[in-house]
């Protein structure tokens, strides 16, 4: 465009300069001479042309006065034509420019999924993450151990170990690419006997592609009950922090039958959830790390 623009602006130029070109003194001539006298007009018509001297010093004095006339034009002429092709540029390049960041904008626009206020009460809310057509699902949930080796926990102790936590879900597209548990605040990883940063989720394998807002949630509520299981063949951490030591969690696993059954009909009779702010460092046994 600016190659064009230059091109049609010299061509305009030497056709301007051309005209100038074309006035010279010698045209600069009359025919005759016309004399008002009172209610008379006189005209006067020229029979012979003698070139005199003075004629001649005054034609060239004028020729001489023109001809620094006809050039102070044409230097003002390229100074314009130059100024309009230097703005014309700037534009085009102002212009290019916006057009850029119009289709960076277009080529990272995504269309957020339809989270309704249903799905925010069951927890789940969504934002954009830094990849193309990437997202990061949150969703509210539990922290809550209730077995180790799928050997039972005491349910007066397991109750104590629930704790409030956010699953942040990655999806690219329509891809699931990670599931990890999180801090409520701040959303940093939360520490537990699995966590690897992200989570270790051992033979447990997250659907890798999701279709609507309900599919992400029941991921989350699947890593949930997958996180209730204590797996003492791959732990990653026996000292989380906020959590009691893995020693001190063996110490409250049930191994007899009766004693099972005890306690979890007296959990079932329980109705209140005294999470991780009851009161277990009565004893020595009840250490939690920090």
């Amino acid at each position: 465009m600016s190659e064009d623009l230059e091109k049609y602006s010299k061509k305009k130029l030497e056709q301007m300069y051309s005209e100038i070109n074309s006035v010279t003194m010698d045209e600069l001539k009359t025919d005759g001479l016309t004399i008002r006298c009172g209610t008379k007009i006189l005209k006067l018509t020229a029979t012979e042309i003698e070139d005199l001297s003075m004629e001649q010093e005054i034609r060239e004095e004028l020729r001489q006065k023109l001809t620094e006339k006809l050039f102070l034009i044409k230097e003002k002429l390229n100074v314009k034509i130059t100024e309009m092709v230097q703005y014309t540029q700037r534009i085009k390049i102002e212009a290019e420019r916006k057009e850029r960041e119009l289709e960076e904008k277009i080529r990272n626009a995504r269309v957020m999924p339809d989270v309704t206020m249903d799905h925010a009460k069951r927890g789940l809310s969504c934002v954009k993450s830094q990849e193309r057509d990437g997202l990061i699902w949150l969703i509210q949930g539990i922290y809550w151990p209730k077995t180790v080796d799928r050997k039972p926990i005491d349910p007066r102790y397991s109750k104590k170990l629930l704790t409030n936590i956010t699953f942040k879900i990655k999806t690219i597209g329509n891809k699931v690419v990670q599931v990890s548990t999180h801090q409520t605040i701040g959303l940093n990883h939360f520490d537990h006997y699995h966590q690897q940063n992200p989570d270790c989720w051992g033979n447990w394998v997250f659907n890798s592609t999701y279709k609507t807002p309900n599919d992400i949630i029941q991921i989350a509520r699947n890593a949930e009950a997958v996180l209730e299981n204590v797996n003492s063949r791959s732990l990653a951490n026996r000292q989380p922090r906020g959590l009691p030591r893995f020693e001190t969690l063996q110490r409250h696993v049930l191994t007899n039958e009766k004693s099972i059954e005890n306690n979890i009909n007296m959990l079932n009779q329980t109705t209140t959830r005294s999470g991780i702010t009851a009161d277990i460092r009565s004893n020595d046994d009840n250490v939690w790390s920090l």
